[in-house]
């Protein structure tokens, strides 16, 4: 029975992807530096304590793991002086135990210019400084998969679903007396990509049941839901049977609290995505994986994010 190391169990790509692999029949195991913030419900695994900027913690736990999970994702965008060396560590340990990696890249490294819909071979030519240091990760993996690793980057757009904690469109859906009010970063007709986590891990879970057949370093796009907020609130309605109420997102107290949060100037730096298109052709992967790969309906994906807590105004 395979075994898998999960990196970032309590988030929502970890656990997710920890919950595919578990139906599965794959043993299961994570590095967590505080067992007791753990949410519930997740699969049965054997829980390490450490921290995954420490190389031995993350030594001892990879010891008898195939594959590495590596759905770490340091909050408030703090990537140069936490996901790098974290990164640095995984990519080492890889090297050294001969284990697979599975990292969730994201859209941040291509240039909207070259666009829209971009595949595996489309120029990598990121235009924010997030962006580069992302491109400097992945460069860090297909080094890795050159030194004894084998690694599957699933590039995939902004994580929707119930569990998706923290994602933009969570912060968007409020319910409202007269019913659900949609917050619009960007205008309603421009297609977004978008990935629904059960969707997705099924997919990822697929992809490492077939890792030795596929090549050391194998980036691969999956396209999800390609929708605009429009699409998004005619799901909604038909979802909830709920008026969905249109509301324009504004941007200046963002950019007033810039200069004195990290975080909002993370958001702000981003905000290109909701101005430009930037879509996923995954044929590659479609061409590997079929129909393990689902879909779910956007209209059953809001069901089931309503089901879960949608905050109120």
């Amino acid at each position: 029975m395979p075994r898998a190391l999960i990196l970032g169990l309590g988030g929502g790509f970890g656990s997710a992807v920890a919950g595919a692999l578990h139906a599965r029949g794959w043993e299961l195991s994570a590095l967590v530096r505080d067992a007791s913030r753990l949410p519930p419900g997740l699969p049965a695994a054997r829980l390490f304590a450490g921290d995954a900027r420490r190389r031995d913690d993350l030594q001892r736990a990879a010891e008898g793991a195939e594959v590495l999970v590596h759905a770490a994702n340091p909050a408030k965008y703090r990537w140069r002086g936490v996901a790098l060396p974290m990164l640095e560590n995984a990519a080492a340990v890889a090297e050294s135990e001969r284990l697979t990696v599975l990292f969730p890249g994201n859209v941040y490294v291509f240039d909207p210019a070259d666009g829209p819909v971009f595949d595996e071979s489309s120029p990598q030519r990121p235009i924010t400084e997030k962006g580069r240091l992302r491109l400097a990760m992945e460069a860090r993996l297909a080094q890795a998969a050159e030194r004894g690793a084998r690694v599957i980057l699933l590039r995939m757009g902004d994580f929707i679903g119930r569990h998706a904690a923290g994602s933009w469109l969570q912060h968007l859906i409020r319910r409202v007396p007269r019913g659900i009010r949609l917050t619009l970063p960007g205008t309603s007709e421009l297609p977004h990509t978008w990935a629904y986590l059960p969707d997705a891990a099924a997919c990822a879970a697929a992809l490492l049941e077939v890792r030795g057949e596929l090549p050391a370093w194998c980036p691969l796009h999956y396209r999800g839901h390609r929708a605009s907020f429009a699409e998004i609130a005619t799901a909604l309605h038909t979802a909830s049977g709920l008026e969905v109420i249109p509301h324009p997102m504004a941007w200046w107290p963002l950019r007033l609290a810039a200069p004195f949060s990290p975080l909002m100037r993370g958001v702000i730096e981003m905000r290109y995505l909701w101005q430009r298109e930037v879509n996923l052709d995954d044929g590659r992967l479609r061409s590997i994986v079929g129909d393990r790969c689902p879909r779910t309906p956007l209209d059953e994906v809001m069901r089931e994010m309503l089901q879960g807590p949608v905050p109120a105004d």
